[in-house]
């Protein structure tokens, strides 16, 4: 039981990770979309 729990909060930081990058990379396109609109 304690390897399954184990693993399971390993896989939710990788998905947590995963996540993040991803939401960082959308702000970067969408700071670049605003700024291309602006200027």
């Amino acid at each position: 039981m304690a390897d399954l729990d184990a693993a399971e909060q390993r896989s939710q930081r990788v998905t947590y990770g995963f996540g993040a990058a991803a939401g960082v990379v959308l702000l970067v396109l969408l700071c670049l979309l605003c700024s291309r609109v602006i200027f």
